[in-house]
C-alpha cells in the first residue's frame, strides 16, 4: 500500500514537472516595451502577452488559454475554440514594438471613453490617425486585456482577434484606464509597417 501511495506521488510530481511553460528567453524576447517610462507595466504587459500570442501562437494557446479555461476565467465556448484552432495553425508573425504616436491617441480615447462611459470607437474629442484599434472593457492586466481581445467572445467578426494577430501592424500604443461604467477601459491604437 505504501508503495501504491509513493508511486502515485511520484507520478503527480512528475507530471507537474512537465507542464508547458514559458523560458525566460522567450517571455524577455516579447517584451519589446521594457523600458518605456511612458506606460504603466500593465500596458507593458498587455503588449507583451499579444506579442507572445504572435511569436509563439501555439505556445500561447497551450498555457494561456489553456490556464483561463482551466482556471475558470473563461469558459470552453466556440469563439475559445476557434482561437485555439487559429493560434495551432498560424505561422509566428512579427512583434509589435510601442509608438509614442499610437500612445498619445489610445490615451486620449481612454480617458475619454472612461470619463464618459462610452463603449466602442466613436471619438469626440480625441483625433484618429490609427490604422486600427482595440478596445477592451473591464479587464485591469496584461493577460486579461490579450485574452479578451483574442477570444473575442460574441464578436462575429473576429476584428479583434485579427487585428491583434495581423503580421501587417508593426507598432502599438496601449493605455489603461478607469473607466466610469465598467471599472477599466484598455484603447490599443496601431500602426502599419512603414
Amino acid at each position: 500500500m505504501k508503495q501504491l501511495f509513493f508511486i502515485a506521488i511520484m507520478l503527480l510530481f512528475a507530471s507537474n514537472c512537465f507542464v508547458q511553460q514559458w523560458t525566460i528567453q522567450e517571455f524577455e524576447s516579447a517584451n519589446t516595451a521594457k523600458n518605456i517610462k511612458a506606460i504603466t507595466q500593465e500596458e507593458k504587459e498587455v503588449i507583451r502577452y499579444i506579442n507572445l500570442a504572435r511569436i509563439y501562437p501555439k505556445k500561447f494557446a497551450s498555457i494561456e488559454l489553456k490556464k483561463a479555461i482551466d482556471d475558470g476565467l473563461y469558459k470552453e465556448t466556440d469563439f475559445t475554440k476557434s482561437l485555439r484552432v487559429t493560434l495551432n495553425q498560424m505561422k509566428p508573425v512579427g512583434l509589435l514594438s510601442f509608438d509614442q504616436t499610437m500612445f498619445q491617441l489610445a490615451n486620449c480615447f481612454a480617458l475619454e471613453c472612461g470619463k464618459s462611459g462610452a463603449v466602442g470607437h466613436d471619438r469626440v474629442r480625441c483625433v484618429d490617425g490609427f490604422d486600427a484599434e482595440c478596445c477592451s472593457y473591464d479587464c485591469q492586466t496584461g493577460l486579461t486585456v490579450t485574452l479578451q481581445l483574442l477570444i473575442d467572445q460574441d464578436v462575429q467578426s473576429l476584428g479583434h482577434r485579427k487585428i491583434c494577430l495581423d503580421d501587417e501592424f508593426a507598432k502599438v500604443g496601449v493605455s489603461i484606464k478607469p473607466h466610469s461604467y465598467y471599472n477599466y477601459c484598455c484603447i490599443l491604437d496601431f500602426k502599419r509597417n512603414d
